[in-house]
């Protein structure tokens, strides 16, 4: 992993919630103004609702949401329909969704949590300084783990192991 990438990642993350972007706009937007996520910069638009937990619902933290946005971007599966139906829908929990499941473990391992409800209940004030300081380190750590998960050669994230998850028929 390049280490000046890494940083850059980070300090846009942090400038872009410096300067109103949502968490999620503010993840998202740092790997494209880095260059190593490369869509349409119109994209970021798909990261707006994904702020405050969803639309202020305080549920999946939208830095997260975003990490995984871009991830998928870039090592999701171009053409579903491409893939035969006898294994389409197996294959993707089979191979795919591993990276993922990795990325919210260690993002969860990092917080302590996934939610943007639980991330920012010390706080009393959602408008609050500290609530905010705490939110921007977040979201450039959150920068980093999406661009270090980039950096994952495709082959290599089919076979890391699962952590914890759904669908106990899912082989490790």
């Amino acid at each position: 992993m390049n280490n000046e990438k890494n940083q850059l990642v980070n300090d846009y993350a942090i400038e872009n919630f410096k300067n109103g972007l949502n968490c999620a706009e503010s993840v998202y937007d740092a790997l494209i103004r880095a260059g190593v996520l490369d869509v349409p910069k119109e994209t970021v638009a798909m990261c707006t609702g994904f702020g405050g937990g969803i639309g202020l619902c305080g549920e999946t933290c939208g830095a997260l949401s975003a990490a995984v946005m871009a991830n998928s971007a870039v090592h999701g599966r171009k053409d579903p329909w491409s893939i035969d139906s006898d294994v389409r829908g197996a294959e993707v929990g089979k191979k795919y969704y591993r990276r993922y499941n990795n990325l919210v473990r260690e993002f969860k391992e990092a917080n302590g949590c996934t939610t943007c409800r639980n991330i920012c209940e010390p706080f009393d004030d959602w408008h609050g300084k500290d609530r905010r300081v705490h939110c921007m380190k977040l979201i450039g750590a959150t920068a980093q783990l999406a661009y270090h998960y980039l950096q994952i050669p495709q082959e290599e994230a089919f076979e890391m192991p699962y952590g914890e998850k759904m669908g106990a028929t899912i082989q490790k």
